[in-house]
């Protein structure tokens, strides 16, 4: 019974696994929000949304994220003149339970919940300030 028992349990693990891996890569995310906090100041706009500072047109406000079932992934948006930005490397992906570590920013791991990547990073010190960002991405 105890044999069984470890089987089944041995099992369920690796079928939870594939299970969340497949739903990283069966569908593109897509920036959702991103929350900058403190308030961030860009020209004459204060906010915390730094979508609405950035422009609708913005290339962060244009993002996705694309997962391979072979590790690799992609960052791509389509705002105007975000080919400037583009980095042709392959970049890797790796899950923890419902942590994902990007190679290009394994500090800063994706949580995944349901339907949504969250992301949270922080700049250095800027003028004595540091500005926190929340990245909320959703599959599509």
């Amino acid at each position: 019974m105890k044999k069984l028992l470890l089987i089944l349990t041995v099992c369920l693990a690796f079928g939870c696994k594939k299970d969340l891996d497949k739903t990283l890569t069966k569908k593109d995310w897509h920036i959702e929000s991103i929350t900058v906090s403190p308030a961030m100041t860009i020209g004459q706009k204060t906010s915390t949304n730094y979508m609405e500072l950035m422009g609708p047109s913005s290339c962060v406000s244009n993002s996705m994220i694309s997962f391979s079932s072979e590790g690799t992934y992609v960052w791509s948006s389509n705002g105007a003149l975000c080919d400037l930005l583009s980095d042709t490397s392959i970049k890797t992906w790796k899950r923890d339970g419902d942590q994902i570590f990007l190679s290009s920013a394994p500090q800063s791991p994706l949580i995944l919940s349901g339907d949504k990547l969250t992301q949270t990073t922080s700049t250095p010190l800027q003028a004595g300030i540091i500005y926190t960002f929340v990245y909320v991405y959703k599959s599509r």
